[in-house]
């Protein structure tokens, strides 16, 4: 019997069909950043209330065969989710698996009784605990028979702070904040306890014919602090009104501090709950680029990915880049970059490719590097170093490319200083200016340039940039900057050049020339 145990748990393990079921009835019912759990939250919530209202409804009207079989429907959707969640509270063959295995390394015996026991406590906390048990008395309304049972109708509607997370976040306000309100209801106890004790000693025993008894003191003590204020019981002697007077003060009192403890709370809260939301929008995202740091190259690079309608999301530790990055409506998180769980949750693993590090410390960009390839091998790391010393260590940490800064700029600076028309071509056709184009120049049969080399054309005369060259005789062959010593112009060969119009117009008509003579 204990091997027959063994093999099934052991078949179970290997299954990837019950991996993907268990994997998707957890999903479903607990994991906020599933696509489709919204669709079945939703789906809960009517039923709970629609079977709620068919209750209220049959009060005082006739059951109708239509709204019985409706509620059935509803009750059978309530058992098969607690069976779900009670199956994916605990595993029963990784149990299983574990003590075999224990057993075999110690080469003792295995016995099924051990783990049964270990499977059955597990089972049994979550049947006991609170949200199961709400679950189940959900349930028993519908057993009519016993109308006391309707009583139970109110857990029912608990079972929407399952499937409203906002809802779940404000109820883990008062478990988080549980010493600030343990505090204030000892506060609270204690100045009722003694403005009901005045009040009862100096207004009871017939003085003041409202208070008959403590429970009376005690009542308006609660009411007063409230500042309900009925008007019911009204003190009539001058320890009485004192003790009012005390009382209201102290109301304030707990009022204030109650309404302090909730707003810092909420306002803790809240930041979280923005935060999980985005981290849920990651997660719906396919094919997303993570940015870590949004400084000025962050913000460049966020600029050109929004341009060519590239998903991606931002994570800086900065609160002001984080505000900035919102005003302009893209996704960011604020949090160490370096945090392996982090990177996790917002889908390092699943639907992101790429990660940029972009921090203006190598030191963060290197744990970026390692955090990310440890998560996932295959991921595309591009990282930004800000010295030359530290690009081979970004390399060997693992990043795919290294961008140096200040490299970049100093090539920049260097070309425009060497040919600034063309570099002034380049810069209106990014900003797509009317001056610039990009465009074909052929080299026609009867053109003068045919078996002369690039250097002797007189491009450079024309203020003209060659991108590259179209091979004649292999169109699919594009020579990208070619040897201007060692190309030898032919016929039907396209010359890919940058500059003005006028400028392309002129060196067309030059190209015809007798010889190709540089123009000075």
């Amino acid at each position: 019997m204990n091997n027959l145990i063994v093999s099934a748990a052991y078949r179970i393990a290997a299954s990837n069909r019950y991996y993907k079921l268990k994997r998707f009835t957890y999903c479903i019912l607990e994991n906020d950043s599933f696509r489709y759990k919204k669709f079945f939250d939703f789906f809960m919530i009517f039923l709970v209330l629609s079977t709620v209202a068919i209750l209220i409804y049959e009060v005082n009207h006739e059951i109708l065969p239509l709204l019985d079989s409706y509620e059935t429907f509803a009750i059978v959707v309530f058992i098969f989710e607690w069976l779900g969640r009670l199956w994916v509270s605990s595993d029963i063959h990784k149990q299983v698996i574990e003590d075999y295995e224990k057993t075999q390394l110690l080469d003792r015996d295995y016995k099924f009784s051990r783990s049964f026991k270990t499977i059955l406590g597990k089972k049994l906390d979550y049947i006991f605990s609170p949200m199961s048990i709400i679950d189940l008395l959900a349930i028993l309304p519908y057993y009519r028979p016993l109308r006391i049972l309707r009583i139970f109708l109110i857990f029912r509607l608990f079972k929407i702070l399952r499937y409203t997370n906002s809802i779940n976040q404000f109820s883990r306000v008062f478990i988080e904040k549980r010493f600030e309100f343990f505090t204030l209801i000892i506060m609270f106890s204690m100045a009722v306890i003694f403005a009901s004790t005045i009040f009862f000693v100096y207004e009871g025993a017939g003085v003041n014919e409202k208070i008959e008894n403590f429970f009376d003191a005690v009542y308006w003590s609660v009411v007063t602090i409230a500042t309900v204020g009925y008007g019911d019981i009204t003190p009539v002697t001058l320890e009485g009104r004192l003790a009012t007077l005390f009382l209201i003060i102290g109301g304030f009192s707990v009022i204030a501090f109650f309404t302090s403890i909730v707003t810092t709370a909420l306002t803790e809260r809240m930041a979280i709950i923005k935060e999980e939301k985005i981290i849920g929008e990651a997660n719906r995202l396919k094919e997303f680029v993570i940015i870590c740091g949004f400084g000025r190259v962050g913000r460049v690079l966020g600029e050109e990915l929004e341009n060519i309608k590239q998903n991606f999301i931002i994570i800086d530790i900065d609160e002001h880049a984080i505000e900035y990055a919102k005003s302009k409506n893209y996704l960011a998180i604020k949090g160490d970059a370096t945090n392996s769980n982090l990177l996790d949750d917002v889908g390092i693993t699943s639907g992101a490719t790429s990660i940029v590090a972009t921090t203006n410390t190598d030191a963060v960009n290197l744990s970026i590097i390692l955090a990310s390839r440890s998560l996932n091998p295959n991921i595309n790391i591009i990282a930004r170093a800000n010295n030359r010393e530290s690009k081979n260590k970004l390399k060997i940490a693992g990043a795919n490319e290294v961008v140096l800064s200040n490299e970049i700029t100093a090539l920049i600076a260097s070309e425009y200083i060497g040919q600034p028309v063309a570099f002034e071509a380049i810069d209106d056709i990014l900003i797509e200016s009317e001056g610039a184009i990009m465009d074909e120049v052929e080299i026609l049969e009867n053109s003068s340039f045919i078996g002369y080399p690039l250097k002797e054309i007189g491009i450079s005369g024309f203020n003209l940039s060659l991108i590259g060259i179209i091979d004649a005789n292999d169109r699919h062959d594009f020579k990208f900057n070619p040897n201007r010593n060692d190309y030898i112009l032919q016929a039907k060969d396209i010359l890919i050049v940058i500059g003005y119009k006028s400028a392309i117009a002129e060196f067309r008509v030059h190209s015809l020339s007798k010889r190709p003579k540089a123009k000075k």
